[in-house]
């Protein structure tokens, strides 16, 4: 084995173990176990208006209410261990009964569903710390793609198999390589990949990397078929749950497999994000600067200024990759800071422009506006072009300051209570 191919595999052996170490401390700071528990109980209360909401509308659209019954019997023989079937049957009873229900009932059944829409999107923008939420109108249009997505993409797969295999070509091709069974077994995976990464680009109210989002969302799937797989084998292998619990065994089953389920949703979600906040060096050296400086913003708004006078607009992974030494998380912190104060404006596909005309405003003006102080000591300063620039203009400031503060504490105290 040549050299270079050793240090490529101990390269990669080396960013694996420190973005494994960035990710589980980012996991467990963020009571990743507990959300996913607190996901599952409310899941558990929340689906069966779930359902009715998702097929009930997706079999009022006539074109596609043909497919309603297969897209359940999909869903439930594909995404569900087991015991699909007998889930099945509750929920399709329970899921009749109410959509006979009056105009008032339904309105609570959607406001339920909602509610857990809601409380997977505040855990979502606790994971990409976002502390901004959408106004209820843009908040309202997320959860209802959400909501008919799954159903939309499940529908979409089986039509467009059921057309493809109605040409006569594709059908004698059909008779002899069993296609339809082929593309049958891979769609739950297919689906479950992208519907994954549309969660991860669509809930946070941030930018998502959407490489990031599908590569969370391809391991997402993987993780899910062998959750799957090995729960199945339980199932089967491991009454113990039958002989415990009876005829009601199947409640605690459905419990652990929803709970496993936002593990993994949850896994993902987590992943997607550190892979656009990872950063190699400063995983090994630990380094976090405790918090963005005014250094920093000046860095941050003269890369922008230089974008904005080539009529582009930056990500903050663009940023990240200057010479501004800040974690995604001070990073994420400064931007919206800058955009609170109304120095910079986030476009619709979540990239950062200035809203200031940098010629009338000042040093001073930015000073004012930001809750960190100067850099007065040479500690503070870098040695690069702009921290050089910078100096200059603050040597008087610093000889003031030293000499209006040149008063020993004691002195000062004494002074104060005279």
């Amino acid at each position: 084995m040549s050299e270079n191919i050793i240090n490529i595999i101990k390269r990669n052996l080396i960013w694996a173990f420190y973005f494994s170490r960035f990710f589980l401390r980012h996991f467990y700071s963020l009571r990743g176990m507990q959300t996913a528990s607190s996901l599952a109980y409310t899941t558990l209360l929340s689906i069966v208006p779930l359902i009715t909401v998702m097929f009930g509308l997706f079999g009022s659209i006539s074109v596609l209410s043909d497919f309603s019954e297969a897209i359940q019997d999909f869903v439930f023989s594909n995404f569900v261990p087991e015991f699909g079937w007998t889930i099945q049957g509750y929920l399709s009873d329970f899921s009749d009964k109410a959509s006979k229900l009056t105009i008032t009932g339904i309105t609570v059944l959607v406001f339920i569903a909602i509610m857990l829409m809601a409380t997977i999107d505040n855990a979502f923008n606790r994971i990409w710390m976002v502390k901004k939420r959408r106004n209820p109108i843009a908040r309202l249009l997320v959860y209802w793609a959400v909501l008919t997505m799954g159903p939309l993409l499940i529908g979409f797969g089986l039509a467009s198999t059921s057309y493809l295999l109605s040409i006569p070509a594709v059908a004698d091709v059909n008779t002899t390589w069993n296609i339809k069974a082929r593309i049958l077994s891979s769609l739950p995976f297919l689906t479950t990949s992208v519907a994954f990464s549309l969660l991860y680009i669509l809930i946070p109210n941030c930018f998502v990397s959407k490489k990031h989002a599908f590569i969370g969302g391809f391991i997402c799937a993987v993780l899910f078929e062998l959750a799957k797989y090995g729960f199945g084998i339980y199932v089967r292998e491991m009454p113990s749950y039958e002989n415990i619990y009876g005829a009601v065994a199947i409640i605690p089953l459905f419990l652990i497999w929803i709970y496993v389920s936002w593990m993994i949703v949850l896994f993902g979600a987590h992943i997607t994000f550190c892979l656009s906040s990872f950063r190699l060096q400063d995983e090994i050296e630990h380094r976090s600067k405790g918090g963005w400086t005014f250094l920093d913003v000046l860095r941050v708004l003269e890369f922008l200024y230089e974008a904005q006078r080539k009529g582009e607009t930056a990500s903050i992974a663009q940023i990240r990759k200057t010479s501004v030494l800040l974690s995604h998380f001070e990073m994420n912190d400064l931007l919206e800071h800058l955009k609170r104060i109304k120095w910079v404006n986030q476009s619709s596909n979540g990239e950062w422009l200035l809203a200031k005309d940098m010629k009338e405003t000042s040093l001073y003006d930015l000073h004012t506006v930001l809750p960190v102080r100067l850099p007065i000591t040479e500690k503070e300063l870098a040695k690069d072009k702009l921290s050089n620039k910078l100096k200059t203009y603050l040597e008087n400031h610093r000889q003031q300051v030293a000499e209006h503060l040149s008063i020993s504490i004691h002195d000062f105290f004494k002074k104060e209570n005279t």
